[in-house]
């Protein structure tokens, strides 16, 4: 019987596959398994895919089916891109993978440290340093959080080493605002703050309870009559108590206070919290009344008119 040489060839090719692929261990089950972790950046809105920008440190949960934690690890100054991989080992089973990017000590305080087999999904990640009431400046920062879909890893006595790829997309927790007032003779003696209850959050994303905190202005600038103050902030939600305060720095009288959320940004239909990250809130005054009494007139939020007034708030 003759055998082609192509024949030959081909069954040398599979049987050294075999054995640069199979697990080298005395017993199968002992085979080394888990995920291969990647990482994106792409809200319902984009049309691309993208990835954090700048060194992060990012954090790694692996959780099994019940929500308990498996395992933990953390990397330092980190560049995301279209090819960067975490290993995570894992033994057979149903899991998902939490992300998080950005949550720096000098900014955030992780009051647990996560613990294999106690720790939860829905357990506190971590709380904004504050002093007093007073928080830590966000400026120039970004938060990012993400889970993967659900990854089975079949039981090593089957199925050999074997790492599978979870995705995961990290979704910006920050976001950052300009608030703009106009027509003010008097404006550097003006100051905008925000007060708001989303100062910590837990593993799984959501806004955990917690103190009200203050967001203060991380840079101001006042030019002809016009106050310019910006902010970056935790994630903005719904269903939380978040303010936004214009007063007189001195005497405390308040110019305007209102829901940052419910009364200005989402009175712009084009405002889309799942996408949107960035927003300018502009006030226009005037002394409506020739008394030296200044009011707010106008409101817009992303140049849409939210609010127009004839005469004062009250």
């Amino acid at each position: 019987m003759r055998i082609s040489c192509n024949t030959v060839f081909r069954t040398a090719v599979a049987m050294l596959c075999f054995l640069l692929t199979a697990c080298v261990y005395d017993r199968r089950e002992e085979c080394p398994q888990g995920l291969d972790v990647q990482l994106y950046s792409k809200t319902p809105c984009s049309v691309d895919t993208l990835y954090p920008t700048n060194p992060q440190h990012l954090m790694f949960y692996l959780f099994d089916a019940e929500g308990i934690l498996v395992s933990s690890l953390e990397e330092e100054q980190v560049r995301v891109h279209s090819t960067y991989r975490k290993r995570m080992e894992t033994t057979a089973g149903l899991f998902t993978v939490v992300a998080w990017a950005g949550v720096d000590d000098d900014l955030f305080e992780r009051p647990n440290a996560p613990r294999a087999g106690i720790t939860k999904k829905e357990d506190l990640h971590f709380r904004l340093r504050r002093t007093q009431l007073r928080s830590s400046s966000l400026e120039g920062r970004k938060v990012y959080y993400g889970e993967s879909a659900a990854v089975y890893i079949p039981d090593a006595t089957d199925a050999g080493s074997i790492y599978k790829a979870a995705a995961v997309n990290l979704s910006e927790q920050t976001n950052r605002l300009q608030v703009v007032i106009d027509g003010l003779p008097d404006a550097a003696g003006y100051e905008v703050l925000i007060e708001s209850r989303n100062g910590a959050m837990s593993l799984d994303g959501s806004v955990a309870p917690d103190d009200l905190i203050e967001y203060h202005a991380a840079s101001t600038l006042v030019e002809e009559g016009t106050l310019t103050a910006s902010f970056t902030l935790l994630r903005l939600s719904t269903g939380l108590s978040t303010t936004l305060i214009v007063r007189n720095s001195e005497s405390g009288a308040e110019l305007y206070r209102g829901d940052l959320l419910g009364t200005l940004l989402l009175k712009n239909p084009h405002v889309n919290l799942a996408c949107d990250r960035d927003f300018t809130i502009r006030f226009t005054t005037a002394d409506a009344c020739r008394c030296g009494t200044y009011t707010v007139m106008e409101i817009w939020v992303n140049n849409w008119l939210v609010h127009s007034y004839n005469t004062d708030l009250h």
